[in-house]
């Protein structure tokens, strides 16, 4: 049994992690923003604390053995805001941490790598990201290497993450499918990296547990490489609607997501929806599989079926 101490435990993705880590019998110590609501099982100790504005005090690692460093921002936001809650969190989560703590697994993005057409990244390709969100996330995982010497920290580069508290963009393509509006964007040949936040759990449990070299990244994929137009038949299939056949532009979507914005309406996508639904993007996960021992379970198929379950459930549908 460790402790493990789990920063951004209130968000979508530290809410799956918890009850997982209490599940195999961790004591977890919880850190979340203050104010925020946290309705977490009994035993979960909890500390208020902006990771974003000052580092995290060193009571707060007393008895730690593990920590998973999941706090952080994603989507569309200001690249300031970015930069303070992925990059500057990481460096306040890691300045008063010690030694002793046995292991970080800090979370991190594929989005560092940028797009690279026609190709299957693993993790020697260059970290050449040129979106806000990518760059902060290799902030983070830059001045985290600043402490490997010190501290045994690995990186998980997760894909699109979506299942159940993920509904976020994949709600809205499942609404405009269901409407007949949803029409593909640009060739739709594109590959689109997701994840099921059921793999993404598993990540972090084994690389917790499993030694590894200090400083190594991992990048946390589903094992299938669907094209876009691959994963819209499958929810059009899941929400028994006829598959999008028509084309559209990309820059026509910018176009009318400008128009929205201009007549003061909120659009259902954003433009990082947009750019994540367009790119083309493959990644390997050998590394992962050989050196943690893991790999992903959940089928695109039975993930997509599950989404459009929870959207028909929703008050969206």
């Amino acid at each position: 049994m460790s402790l493990v101490l789990v920063t951004g435990a209130g968000g979508r993705m530290g809410s799956a992690l918890l009850p997982a880590l209490l599940a195999r019998g961790d004591k977890v110590r919880a850190v979340v923003r203050p104010g925020s609501r946290h309705p977490f099982h009994e035993s979960i100790e909890c500390i208020e604390h902006d990771l974003s504005k000052a580092p995290l005090p060193s009571t707060a690692f007393e008895g730690v053995d593990k920590v998973a460093h999941i706090a952080g921002l994603v989507g569309s936001h200001p690249y300031n805001e970015l930069m303070a809650a992925n990059a500057n969190a990481t460096k306040n989560m890691l300045y008063f941490c010690p030694t002793s703590v046995r292991k970080i697994v800090i979370a991190s993005s594929i989005s560092v790598y940028g797009e690279y057409k026609g190709q299957v990244v693993d993790e020697s390709f260059e970290a050449r990201t040129e979106s806000p969100y990518g760059k902060s996330k290799l902030m983070a995982e830059d001045f985290a290497r600043d402490y490997v010497d010190s501290l045994p920290i690995v990186f998980l580069r997760f894909g699109m993450v979506y299942g159940p508290g993920f509904e976020e963009g994949y709600f809205a393509v499942l609404d405009y499918i269901k409407r007949g509006k949803m029409q593909i964007i640009g060739d739709g040949l594109n590959r689109i990296p997701l994840v099921h936040i059921n793999d993404v759990v598993q990540a972090f449990l084994v690389a917790l547990d499993k030694q590894s070299e200090r400083g190594r990244a991992y990048n946390i994929c589903g094992s299938e490489q669907l094209t876009q137009q691959e994963l819209l038949e499958l929810a059009a299939e899941a929400l028994e609607m006829p598959a999008p056949t028509k084309h559209i532009h990309p820059a026509m979507i910018s176009m009318a997501l400008a128009m929205q914005g201009f007549t003061g309406k909120k659009a259902s996508l954003d433009p990082e929806n947009i750019r994540q639904l367009t790119m083309d993007r493959a990644y390997s996960i050998e590394r992962a599989k050989k050196e943690l021992g893991w790999s992903p379970k959940v089928k695109a198929k039975d993930g997509i079926s599950e989404m459009a379950r929870l959207f028909k459930e929703s008050k969206q549908a």
